[in-house]
């Protein structure tokens, strides 16, 4: 494993998850049912390769008022979890595997590195009730393996708070076989995107957008875009006036 140090939301961390398959977009690869490889693929195939010769990204700005207002109440998440278990965390930046070819970013890791994975939700109300409920999703399981084949770690902890309602939390162990099936997939992936790179470079020139930025920057340029252009059609209504 290696751990790049950027926080999780800056340029580079989306920087880093673009270009190559990362965890929480495994379940794209590999279907978690039938632990084959996903149609979905090809269309994340196409996100990876461009954002590898473009600097293209995918616009991520739905519901961005809701992100960071999960994103405040992470630490208040951490701090339940450690008090309520004992478990004592640590922030994460983006890990690879040792070859670089595939990725996760867990919201924690437990200290010392290499015993577990936290991934720390703060969602709606009806979705927090849902987890108590019913637990959460198995499209998870590709995310949750996935951290730990990368992680190399032992157990995933996926935590979900909301200041009004009791805490939901599970742990998951390795599932080597499940693990063994979703490698096989993201290999062959890998190789399908090297093919697919390899191709599209012999089509001609591709001419590179401006750096990748995290979403809520691209929601400041769009609304400071949209002011430019309200300002200079006043001014023109203003001189045709």
């Amino acid at each position: 494993m290696i751990e790049h140090q950027v926080d999780q939301g800056s340029a580079s961390w989306f920087a880093l998850r673009a270009k190559i398959p990362t965890a929480s977009e495994f379940h794209r690869v590999m279907t978690p049912a039938r632990r084959k490889p996903a149609e979905a693929r090809w269309k994340y195939a196409i996100e990876i390769i461009a954002a590898r010769l473009l600097n293209w990204q995918k616009e991520s700005l739905d519901n961005i008022e809701h992100i960071e207002a999960g994103k405040a109440s992470e630490p208040l998440a951490v701090a339940q979890l450690e008090f309520s278990t004992g478990i004592k965390t640590r922030p994460v930046g983006f890990l690879t595997t040792d070859d670089g070819r595939f990725g996760a970013s867990p919201d924690r890791l437990t200290v010392p590195t290499g015993l577990g994975t936290i991934e720390i939700k703060c969602p709606t109300v009806p979705t927090h009730l849902g987890y108590l409920y019913y637990g959460h999703d198995d499209a998870y399981r590709c995310q949750v393996q996935g951290q730990l084949l990368v992680a190399e770690a032992d157990k995933a902890t996926f935590y979900s708070y909301h200041e009004r309602m009791p805490p939901y939390m599970s742990e998951s162990g390795r599932d080597t076989i499940f693990m063994t099936d979703l490698f096989a997939s993201l290999e062959q992936f890998s190789d399908e995107l090297l093919g697919m790179e390899e191709r599209a470079r012999t089509l001609g020139l591709f001419q590179k957008y401006d750096e990748i930025s995290p979403p809520i920057d691209l929601v400041a340029d769009a609304v400071a875009s949209k002011a430019d252009a309200d300002a200079e059609l006043e001014a023109w209504l203003d001189i045709a006036r």
